[in-house]
């Protein structure tokens, strides 16, 4: 299916369901940041309380006291930061889920966006992210390219598991590698065409403020009051951008997400992609190991 006709099928799928789809981004947003505010404060608190509990017994001296809150805090946000990132890949593996169960011809509903938290998924689901996560940010060590082509073949893992939950880990990300094969260009060129509206509006930006700065240095030079003036014209302007760009992601993340999950769906219908799963048998392949930098190729 060719990008256009992608982009096409997943307008039409939208259709009766943009509010849904915009309602479940927002609480996405909503909990990943009352999450993180929540355990941010009770960590904020608990210390509190440890501290002043040291001080009336007499327990803390003064280096303690300098040292040990900074480094148990720089500790504390890291595993915070960790757990709300997992939360929120939780999330937003379920937005996607609930997208694909739309393109399948289900009604795109709230409740479908947290199926990634049930009992017999959540596990599982956790680990392929880790996984994947670990396999990617190994392969960008060797340079960044090769974490990028990594993360193109493994991009489908999620949706291998979410159409079979008896699938293993390891299959799944050697499966949605045999899928990618010939196909990751073709992904990378629907999420380029996405990604352009949140690069464009920056670059122009930049090149409009690039070359007003001659006009920006005289007029401080003229008249620092005024020049403060079209500075802080400027900060309107970046932030009017900002504003833009959060307002239409509204509108291009579900149209985007729904894009990859009909890209996904039409290589799991072609007659190609069935054909090399019946031959494999869905079975991991051991053979492989060991040999993923032949895998390089778009």
């Amino acid at each position: 299916m060719e990008r256009r006709e992608i982009k096409r099928t997943a307008k039409k799928l939208l259709k009766g369901n943009w509010k849904v789809a915009i309602l479940n981004l927002i609480i996405i947003s909503v909990l990943t940041g009352a999450i993180s505010q929540g355990i941010f404060t009770l960590i904020g608190s608990g210390s509190s309380f440890t501290m002043i509990d040291s001080v009336m017994q007499g327990n803390l001296d003064n280096s303690t006291m300098a040292v040990e809150p900074t480094i148990t805090a720089s500790l504390l946000t890291s595993l915070v930061s960790i757990l709300v990132s997992f939360v929120s890949g939780l999330l937003n593996a379920g937005y996607a889920w609930n997208i694909l169960d739309m393109v399948d011809g289900a009604k795109l509903t709230i409740e479908g966006m947290f199926q990634t938290f049930k009992k017999e998924r959540i596990f599982k689901t956790t680990g392929l992210i880790i996984v994947t996560t670990i396999l990617i940010m190994l392969w960008s060590l060797l340079f960044i390219i090769p974490g990028i082509i990594k993360s193109y073949s493994y991009s489908q893992a999620l949706n291998l598991m979410k159409d079979n939950p008896s699938i293993s880990i390891m299959e799944a990300l050697d499966q949605s590698r045999e899928m990618m094969k010939g196909n990751k260009w073709k992904f990378f060129l629907l999420q380029l065409s996405f990604l352009l509206w949140y690069i464009v509006p920056f670059v122009l930006f930049g090149l409009f403020t690039l070359g007003s700065i001659q006009t920006i240095t005289a007029r401080l030079e003229a008249s620092p009051n005024e020049g403060i003036f079209v500075i802080l014209g400027f900060l309107l302007a970046f932030l009017a951008i900002l504003l833009f760009v959060i307002l239409i992601s509204f509108f291009i993340e579900p149209y985007r997400v729904t894009s990859q999950q009909v890209f996904y769906r039409s290589l799991t219908d072609s007659d190609v992609y069935n054909t090399e799963r019946k031959k494999g048998d869905n079975q991991y392949n051991e053979d492989y190991e060991g040999k993923q930098l032949d895998d390089v190729d778009f």
